[in-house]
């Protein structure tokens, strides 16, 4: 059962996606669901998708907040994996992504009594560090995301 006390930060690498896509691509790599608690999306379900506004920085449930995440070797009985969809070396997050997020890490941080330095990009994790991940993406400032929750 997952305790959470960190959160940390994803991307998909993907222009597009929802919990049903990531879920198949997850289960296709050997896992039991999707890896995720939490995924934001942007705006595009599908690669030949119109940008729909309306899901923009939409929150969906991956996994129960309960269950075990497979996400971050290390942390996976005990954090929230909340992902964002994107290319996030290549752009950053749309506004209402990281406005969603934002608010969503700070509502986690809230129920959870998780503090805001265990905010982490997965890529500020010893595992991450260890396979070289750049994951949520460059242009993610875990600084700034950190600054803003605790704002």
């Amino acid at each position: 059962m997952n305790n959470p006390r960190w959160i940390i930060i994803h991307e998909t690498v993907s222009d597009f996606g929802d919990v049903a896509t990531v879920r198949r691509w997850h289960l296709e790599r050997g896992f039991k669901n999707i890896g995720y608690h939490k995924l934001c999306l942007n705006g595009h379900l599908t690669a030949h998708d119109i940008y729909d506004r309306e899901l923009d920085g939409v929150i969906k449930q991956g996994r129960a907040d309960d269950e075990n995440g497979a996400h971050c070797r290390g942390f996976n009985t005990r954090s929230i994996g909340f992902a964002l969809v994107g290319e996030l070396d290549k752009q950053p997050p749309t506004v209402a992504q990281w406005l969603a997020m934002v608010d969503a890490c700070a509502r986690l941080c809230e129920r959870y009594k998780i503090p805001t330095e265990r905010i982490l990009g997965h890529r500020e994790t010893q595992s991450g560090k260890a396979e070289g991940k750049t994951c949520p993406g460059l242009k993610v400032d875990m600084v700034q995301l950190r600054a803003e929750v605790a704002a």
